[in-house]
């Protein structure tokens, strides 16, 4: 299953030190949350209310219920941030296993509903469909886009978010 985590934070004196304290704090979660196997932040490129964007990989909605996740995971421990962050959107989505890995070179489509990816990225797109947390989406669908593959018409899709990776995937 994919966690979702979509925000803004619009403090640019501090928003360096917010994405320090961010991959140290999802790289916690990754080796310290039974259930909790994977993480990768991204940047939406097109205009967003939500532009910053973390996929984590869990095992089930039963890790938001576990005494880890709950001592140190959430929107309660993110401390001083939680006051920074707005159009902050947390929901979980079932279809698929592992969150997939996007290189540096490479983007992510993100569809909201039943909004159309490039047709020539349909056929290997992945549908989600919202399981839990806030239920701000009910369905999603995400595509690769490899090296090389980005066009300008994409940016003009409606519904369609483009996502450029921030962090490698980190990994338990």
């Amino acid at each position: 299953m994919i966690y979702v985590v979509e925000m803004d934070f619009r403090n640019a004196e501090r928003e360096h030190d917010w994405h320090v304290w961010y991959l140290e704090h999802t790289a916690h979660l990754v080796r310290s949350i039974p259930g909790f196997t994977g993480t990768q932040r991204f940047r939406c490129l097109n205009p967003s209310k939500s532009p910053w964007l973390a996929m984590h990989e869990v095992a089930g909605p039963e890790v938001f219920e576990s005494k880890e996740y709950k001592a140190g995971g959430g929107p309660t421990s993110t401390g001083e941030w939680a006051k920074m962050h707005t159009d902050w959107h947390r929901n979980v989505f079932d279809g698929v296993r592992e969150t997939p890995d996007i290189h540096f070179d490479q983007h992510l489509l993100m569809a909201e509903g039943d909004a159309a990816l490039p047709q020539s990225h349909e056929p290997k797109a992945i549908r989600l469909t919202c399981v839990g947390l806030d239920r701000s989406s009910a369905r999603r669908s995400i595509a690769v886009v490899p090296a090389g593959g980005l066009t300008a018409s994409m940016f003009a899709m409606p519904g369609v978010r483009i996502f450029k990776p921030i962090t490698p995937k980190i990994r338990k």
